[in-house]
């Protein structure tokens, strides 16, 4: 089965036993990769889309407290609606700093579907 708007590689790429390059089953499937490639792409890590990324590998090396929290997500909500506003509609986006975790708690619509998804991304600094 292929994505409504087309088959999509699936992330991270691979071959399939088949020897074919491997593809997702849903649209849903595509977004959600589409999401981990933004979100954990470093702005300046692609030479060709120097300004793509959200940047939350970066604070594995970052201080945790309120402002870090406050600028994951102001980094985070602009990628999302740079490069994924078209794709999805964010409903509810938390960042929180305690102690030594950063939690990032992400809950999105694709556009067209009436289902809410939820990401989680955590990174615990102790």
């Amino acid at each position: 089965m292929t994505a409504p708007d087309g088959p999509h590689l699936a992330f991270p790429f691979r071959i399939g036993r088949d020897g074919r390059t491997v593809r997702v089953e849903s649209l849903s499937q595509h977004v959600r990769d589409e999401l981990l490639q933004l979100l954990l792409t470093n702005p300046g890590e692609r030479p060709m889309r120097p300004e793509l990324g959200g940047g939350l590998r970066r604070m594995v090396f970052e201080g945790l407290d309120d402002s870090s929290a406050a600028m994951v997500k102001a980094r985070v909500t602009q990628a999302l609606t740079r490069w994924l506003g078209e794709r999805l509609t964010v409903e509810e986006l938390t960042v929180e700093a305690q102690d030594s975790t950063l939690s990032v708690d992400l809950v999105y619509r694709i556009a067209g579907e009436e289902d809410s998804r939820r990401m989680r991304f955590q990174k615990d600094g102790a």
